[in-house]
């Protein structure tokens, strides 16, 4: 296991709690490593884009936002068009989705607009650039009323418990500390029988050795999500698998990834706070979590799917025939589409819509308003370190 010899605030927090309680769960070295204001990955450090660690999709292209603002607008008239209409981001992280979001707004379609109450939340502070209401907290506002919950790429970042089998009964994985400064592993009864029933839930059985994380966060997200809106959707947007593919036999070493300077990594032991750490996320277990929590599915698809939907071959066909592009500049637009569709990187994503109290056929991939022309992005490709995303969805 990795040495710190330059450890961060969230390392030196994670051997204060080992060394005052013993081994902690993998879940709270997570939490820490990532969101701790003191050194914490993501309050410390610029993450995303080329001089980050990783892309999302409202990076890669701004078409992305300007199609989950035609989704939007959507669900707004299937609730009614109310003169006021909220949609709450949870982890905006450097804020790009908000203000894609709420630029094209206008452009789309006037009335939403002016009903739109956006509001970021995220545990880091808000950007300079961004001007709109950004709340700093882990958890969700509550104005009620009708509007959208919007999630893209949160619940892998979520912390995650971590368990293996050792002669037949399922033991937890903990994180204990090392001499040097480093981290191990080490294992023992689980912290919590939820761990167990999550498996016994789902009907599945792992074999010896498998290692596999669980996120026991859900549903307390979910019922906060729920109790958010009066009425309305949430809209969510990450990758994962269901429950019998995340724990099929092929993914017996586990999900979990680590990334530095758009390069790969599997050692979450590494770079404490200097690094991301997520999972893929189990589908089947936060379905049953949104309908425990109050919610009706309303649609999944793939994200390629999803913004097929929306429109994102009008863009490509605007871009394709726009005047005053340069080569370059047209390239590197059409490039940046096609990374969003790719079945077999980002286009593979899932999108998951439910609602609370509101319509629910036909909802999903639906867009409304005008489209506009299509977003510009600089005569710059996506370099070519960009996370290889079927290798983090194999």
């Amino acid at each position: 296991m990795a040495s710190l010899f330059d450890p961060t605030g969230a390392a030196i927090e994670i051997r204060r709690r080992i060394s005052e309680h013993g081994p902690i769960t993998f879940a709270e070295f997570m939490e820490t490593a990532l969101y701790r204001p003191d050194g914490g990955y993501y309050a410390s450090r610029r993450v995303f884009g080329p001089s980050g660690d990783f892309y999302t999709a409202p990076l890669v292209h701004p078409a992305f936002g300007a199609l989950i603002t035609r989704q939007l607008i959507a669900m707004w008239r299937a609730v009614g068009s109310p003169r006021r209409f909220t949609v709450i981001e949870a982890g905006a992280g450097n804020g790009r989705l908000a203000m894609d979001i709420t630029a094209h707004a206008a452009a789309a379609d006037s009335g939403f607009a002016e009903a739109l109450e956006y509001t970021a939340v995220d545990l880091r502070d808000a950007p300079a650039e961004f001007h709109g209401r950004w709340v700093r907290s882990d958890r969700l506002p509550t104005p009620g009323g009708y509007g959208v919950v919007l999630a893209n790429e949160l619940f892998d970042a979520m912390p995650v418990h971590r368990v293996t089998v050792e002669r037949g009964a399922l033991r937890e994985l903990f994180v204990d500390a090392l001499p040097d400064g480093g981290f191990t592993e080490v294992t023992g009864e689980p912290s919590t029988p939820a761990l167990a029933q999550r498996f016994e839930s789902l009907g599945v059985r792992l074999s010896e050795g498998y290692r596999a994380e669980v996120n026991l966060g859900l549903d307390g997200w979910l019922t906060d999500a729920f109790g958010a809106l009066a009425c309305g959707y949430l809209l969510l947007i990450d990758y994962g698998h269901e429950a019998v593919d995340q724990y099929a036999e092929s993914r017996r070493r586990g999900t979990l990834r680590c990334y530095s300077g758009h390069t790969l990594g599997m050692n979450p032991y590494a770079n404490v706070g200097r690094q991301d750490i997520s999972v893929h996320v189990e589908l089947t277990s936060l379905r049953a979590a949104a309908a425990a929590a109050g919610f009706a599915e309303a649609g999944s698809m793939t994200q390629a799917e999803l913004l097929a939907g929306l429109g994102i071959a009008d863009y490509r066909a605007d871009i394709e025939a726009r005047a005053g592009l340069s080569p370059g500049e047209r390239e590197a637009n059409l490039v940046r589409l096609a990374a969003l569709e790719a079945t077999d990187g980002m286009g593979g994503f899932k999108a998951l819509a439910f609602t609370k109290d509101a319509p629910t056929e036909g909802m999903l991939g639906v867009g409304s308003g005008a489209l506009g022309a299509a977003p510009l992005v600089e005569a710059e490709r996506p370099p070519s370190a960009m996370p290889t995303w079927e290798d983090l969805l194999r």
